[in-house]
């Protein structure tokens, strides 16, 4: 699958662009508010709990990534290889996935605030979400939106995360713990091998990007892996006062 590129330019944000992003911001943030505003309900009526709701918009827009990922990002990959320069294009299409994620971010805080206060992390909510929302910006203005693409696949364990809280029998941490590994860790960090081996063929220094995210999904995997070994322990020893 070839996608045309459009003509390379060095920084800025074009008048026709900057109407884009304000349409792409709006229609997402309907989106995002058609999803949260049910689970609200659902959640006066107590079909639901309040973490539930936390995580509608971040279902939502993990599935959005993921299938983008799977479905235009991943063929493209497979057709061009993961060539960074090659990656880095500029189209319609990558600005409007860039000003989705942006506003999603936006839309989880601000509903956060208000809806589901004690949900929102500092890591997770505050630190995540407005350092993406600074990426997302970086790569408007550099006109380099392609290469979020690339690693869109990585939102699938952020799904399974995501599904798994508002519903619950659904929850699988097995499944999520293989997911988060092969994408985050192993698929990451072939893709800063990537962009460090391209660091001399590009206008801009991105790896420095990647490597930090690299170093925060190993620390999220890392505690996951601890909390797994905790709950693990704990059932163990429920199991010998069972037999006790």
């Amino acid at each position: 699958m070839r996608r045309a590129r459009e003509p390379a330019a060095a920084s800025g944000i074009s008048d026709e662009q900057y109407h884009e992003i304000v349409h792409d911001a709006m229609l997402t943030g309907c989106i995002m508010l058609a999803v949260v505003a049910p689970m609200v309900v659902l959640e006066r009526a107590r079909r639901v709990d309040n973490k539930a709701v936390s995580y509608a918009m971040s279902l939502t827009c993990a599935l959005s990534m993921t299938l983008t990922g799977f479905l235009v990002a991943m063929p493209e990959i497979y057709d061009r290889g993961l060539d960074i320069p090659v990656l880095l294009h500029h189209t319609r299409a990558d600005r409007f996935i860039c000003t989705f994620f942006g506003t999603y971010c936006v839309f989880d805080l601000a509903v956060g605030m208000v809806v589901y206060p004690k949900q929102v992390d500092l890591l997770t909510g505050w630190v995540h979400h407005g350092a993406y929302l600074g990426l997302m910006a970086y790569l408007h203005y550099f006109h380099i939106a392609g290469g979020f693409l690339i690693f869109l696949v990585e939102e699938l364990p952020t799904f399974l995360l995501a599904l798994g809280n508002v519903s619950r029998p659904l929850r699988t941490n097995l499944l999520f713990g293989i997911t988060f590994l092969t994408t985050r860790i192993l698929w990451h960090g072939f893709a800063l091998e990537r962009f460090w081996a391209s660091r001399n063929k590009t206008h801009l220094t991105l790896w420095p990007f990647v490597a930090v995210t690299m170093m925060l999904h190993l620390h999220w995997f890392y505690g996951f892996m601890r909390q797994q070994v905790r709950r693990s322990q704990r059932a163990r020893h429920v199991r010998k006062l069972k037999k006790a």
